[in-house]
């Protein structure tokens, strides 16, 4: 499977769970919304003020899964979450405008100061239909 085949099953916008490790040492998963996909790269928000943010800062290790609604497959993607510096303004900004409206709403801003932007990079994606065995997908 290559990644144009595997991008079908992870929709823009969709929630999923993300993984972390916690400073005592144990995993944390919450819902988060995926924005987009570019260059192998998957991009995500958050805010500076959120215990994600500096889990990911500490260890930036992480995975994030969806699953389709009904179970008929999973989505796992597992990498190194990197950060796009707040310096770098024509990233940032070129980034803003293809995040969720919801993004937007809470953030009001490219400029915000606690927006946060970051995608995982150096990635694993797997793709398992049902309870199947996943297979391994060409990034």
């Amino acid at each position: 499977m290559n990644k144009e085949e595997f991008m079908k099953y992870l929709p823009v916008d969709a929630y999923g769970i993300m993984s972390t490790v916690r400073e005592d040492g144990m995993p944390e998963a919450r819902c988060i919304e995926f924005q987009f996909e570019e260059d192998g790269k998957f991009y995500f928000a958050t805010a500076s003020n959120k215990e994600v943010y500096r889990q990911l800062v500490n260890h930036p290790q992480t995975a994030y899964t969806y699953m389709e609604p009904s179970g008929k497959f999973t989505v796992r993607i597992t990498g190194v979450m990197k950060f796009v510096a707040a310096e770098d303004k024509e990233e940032r900004r070129r980034i803003w405008d293809r995040l969720d409206e919801i993004v937007h709403k809470i953030h009001k801003t490219v400029d915000s100061p606690t927006l946060v932007l970051m995608y995982m990079d150096e990635c694993t994606c797997k793709l398992a239909h049902g309870l199947g065995t996943p297979k391994s997908v060409e990034m």
